[in-house]
């Protein structure tokens, strides 16, 4: 994935409207489907590498021209199973399943340099009944985040991620363990968090959206959750993440509704909930003492 001049680009995501980092078009996705269904992708362990140290060189140096290329994303597709695999090295999001149903995850392993940029290992985006389970995630972004557009982009295509069940995952990130957001614009919905173990990571729970997204997050549980040398253990952000343009509504105002964080244990947390939301309209009840050694 090292050919940057003659990659392929594709138009952006319309829940987006442009590039997630540049205005404009966006590179093809290594792997890449749109509108398919029945698909598996599995193997015993083989690895697939995005070599993106390319691109994040290029990153760094503020020489892109497009938004960096996913290393697999499947779009308007559904029944999908990836199983059994290691992705490694992704230029920019590892796994983007957006505007799916019915995709599975399971068994795989995600890498990336603790230091590599935006390299989420998977994010759900704009879809439905999606289940990741039994993985491990080690990479410079967040492990997993729920997102559903962005801004104005996102109100108007109005596609919600709902039905999201997130257990017996482990891994370590310099941001969040578990995100939802910061591009909810569509809604976030129907999420299960559970089982989760986390070491050597910025927060642990992070539930992030700003002014002018729009949109709401709702029926959220978080369950059973370790966390070992965390910065942050719980954190929710009303002003987190930047805008595609400047003509984001900025009286848009995310909700936040119905989160539930029970169960979760912490050893060397230097803080252990923060909560910023004067952006946000917080109807969130949550009740999870803590300390920095000890049940949260």
């Amino acid at each position: 994935m090292q050919d940057t001049w003659n990659w392929p680009l594709v138009d952006p995501l319309p829940s987006y409207g442009r590039g997630r980092e540049l205005p404009g078009r966006r590179y093809v996705s290594f792997i890449q489907g749109d509108g398919i269904s029945d698909v598996i992708i599995t193997g015993e362990n083989g690895t697939i590498d995005g070599q993106g140290d390319v691109w994040w060189n290029m990153w760094r140096q503020r020489s892109l021209h497009f938004t960096r290329p996913n290393l697999l994303e499947f779009k308007n597709s559904r029944d999908v199973i990836i199983s059994n695999v290691v992705f490694q090295n992704s230029p920019f999001w590892n796994i983007h399943p957006v505007y799916c149903s019915n995709v599975v995850i399971r068994y795989v392993t995600v890498l990336a340099p603790y230091d590599s940029p935006n390299t989420d290992g998977i994010d759900p985006d704009s879809s439905s009944n999606v289940c990741i389970e039994d993985a491990h995630i080690a990479t410079g972004d967040d492990l997993v985040a729920i997102k559903s557009g962005w801004d104005e982009y996102g109100i108007a295509y109005g596609r919600p991620s709902s039905g999201i069940t997130i257990r017996r995952l482990q891994g370590s990130s310099p941001f969040s363990g578990i995100a939802i957001g910061s591009e909810t614009s569509g809604g976030v919905e129907n999420v299960l968090v559970e089982n989760i173990n986390l070491y050597n990571t910025g927060f642990g729970i992070h539930i992030k959206t700003n002014a002018g997204r729009g949109g709401y997050i709702r029926n959220v549980t978080v369950v059973n959750v370790s966390m070992n040398k965390v910065r942050k253990g719980i954190r929710i952000a009303g002003d987190v993440g930047d805008h595609p343009d400047e003509y984001f509504n900025r009286y848009a105002m995310p909700t936040v509704d119905g989160v539930t964080i029970k169960n979760v244990r912490g050893v060397d947390i230097q803080q252990r909930i923060d909560r910023r939301h004067q952006e946000l309209a917080l109807y969130s009840t949550y009740a999870c003492p803590m300390s920095s050694s000890g049940v949260l």
